[in-house]
């Protein structure tokens, strides 16, 4: 039996999963237009439209090391805002957190 090699530069089903979890209601909202995906020897790129734009503003990317980076394009270019090890570890800028409770105001007796 001959065993093929997943290679690591490509998404895992895993990996799409999470990025679409978070996509998903940020697209049902109108936030993001879209999700394309683009795929060579080199790496695997997910990449994020919003509305009114001609070019894509996030960049969520798999290098043949295997490595996760989250790319942001203002103006000036690209600059990295995660990465990591796994999906998980990059995409956690946007896991949503929990609201802040404020303290209870301190009543003087």
């Amino acid at each position: 039996m001959t065993v093929v090699a997943f290679s690591l530069a490509r998404f895992t089903p895993a990996d799409l999963a999470e990025f679409y979890e978070i996509a998903r209601p940020r697209m049902e909202r109108g936030l993001w237009a879209g999700v394309s995906r683009q795929t060579s020897p080199d790496g695997d790129l997910l990449l994020v439209t919003f509305p009114h734009m001609d070019r894509p503003v996030f960049r969520f990317e798999r290098d043949r090391r295997g490595t996760y980076t989250l790319w942001f394009h203002d103006r000036q270019g690209w600059h990295s805002i995660g990465s990591g090890s796994t999906s998980t570890e990059c995409l956690s800028i946007w896991r949503t957190r929990p609201a802040r409770v404020p303290a209870p105001a301190l009543r003087e007796a």
